[in-house]
């Protein structure tokens, strides 16, 4: 059975407040407080800006050249207001050892509309990448079935209700890794250790997401490198900077 917590890395990333922030606010204690910007985000984007295969686990046998099929997987939530579980599932034929695999994608996106709309506070993904050891199977077609599949279903309105507790965030992570199992189960006899499963969370702790532009986070193993970088967009300060 396929076990996505072998080869896993895992990381909460929480914002810190900016120097500008302490000097608009010298004699506020901003480690009792909510820092004051909290509601001023109007766009976040994370992306997957790299897969690369460092070592595939197959040993090259002439005439063969040790390459391998993998997946790729993503899982996304968030606590935006009626966000559904994002799954996103791709295969790739003929990986070589040192070989970037074709994605430089997004992951989340969210963009302030109205007034009213409330920035995320949560944002939890979890990216696999598995090595197949038969053909590679419809991606399309799993997550068709993975969404219909009534694990999946009940995993996914549980989810819904945990994102709305911020005293249950530590219950999220068990949840995601249920909807992954749901997409092994379907994909079948693949290899029991992903060569690398990345799980990492985005919160508004400590910094309510304060770092304006593009921050990178990369992570690698011996086997693999999965980086993500998230773009935090706030119009009303980037202007004052640049006033």
């Amino acid at each position: 059975m396929l076990d996505f917590k072998q080869n896993l890395y895992t990381e909460e990333f929480n914002y810190k407040e900016t120097k500008s922030l302490r000097s608009a606010a010298p004699s506020t204690n901003l480690e009792s407080v909510d820092i004051p910007t909290s509601k001023m985000i109007s766009g976040i984007e994370v992306r997957l800006s790299k897969a690369f295969v460092i070592d595939n686990k197959t040993e090259p046998i002439w005439p063969f050249p040790g390459l391998a099929k993998v997946y790729l997987l993503n899982i996304v939530v968030s606590d935006i207001a009626d966000a559904q579980v994002e799954l996103n599932l791709n295969g790739f034929e003929k990986v070589g050892d040192k070989e970037s695999l074709a994605v430089d994608r997004t992951l989340f996106f969210w963009k302030k509309e109205k007034a009213a709309d409330k920035a995320p506070s949560q944002i939890h993904i979890m990216t696999s990448l598995i090595k197949s050891k038969k053909g590679l199977r419809d991606a399309a077609a799993i997550i068709a079935e993975a969404k219909n599949d009534d694990g999946f279903k009940s995993i996914a309105t549980n989810l819904g209700k945990v994102l709305k507790k911020a005293t249950a965030v530590g219950n999220v992570s068990d949840l995601v890794f249920e909807i992954a199992g749901v997409v092994g189960k379907l994909l079948g006899k693949v290899e029991d250790k992903p060569l690398l499963t990345r799980f990492q969370s985005f919160t508004d702790i400590a910094g309510n997401f304060n770092q304006l532009g593009k921050t990178d986070h990369p992570f690698s193993n011996k086997y693999a490198e999965l980086d993500y970088s998230i773009f935090i967009r706030d119009k009303q300060r980037q202007d004052e900077e640049e006033a």
